[in-house]
């Protein structure tokens, strides 16, 4: 099987620092999660595998960046809206972090 490219990680951490800058507190968690969860399932699909919302779930609570991330994150909503740019930052780095260590896990089951 031909790996898929990984560029669209980069569309989704791009995304995802669009919604952190766009939203407001409590409103842009919700939606990165959400948005966490629909890269996963691509992520997956990538693959061939069809996974589940609550299998997405499983696969990003067992990653340690997903936590830090989100705890990095909510910290910077204190002195919202003076830190949107630093929110727009830990959101993309969270989630290329997030989608890359996906990414090779499914690399790693179908390529490895």
């Amino acid at each position: 099987m031909a790996k898929p490219s990984r560029s669209r990680i980069h569309a989704w951490a791009a995304a995802g620092g669009a919604t952190a800058g766009a939203l407001p507190v409590g409103a842009d968690a919700i939606a990165l999660a959400a948005e966490e969860v629909l890269m996963t399932i691509n992520i997956a699909a990538m693959f061939g595998e069809k996974i589940s919302k609550s299998v997405a779930e499983g696969i990003i609570a067992s990653t340690v960046g997903s936590v830090a991330g989100t705890a990095i994150f909510e910290s910077l909503n204190v002195g919202y809206p003076f830190t949107i740019p630093a929110k727009i930052a830990v959101a993309v780095g969270v989630i290329e972090t997030l989608g890359h260590t996906i990414y090779e896990y499914y690399d790693n089951k179908y390529n490895g």
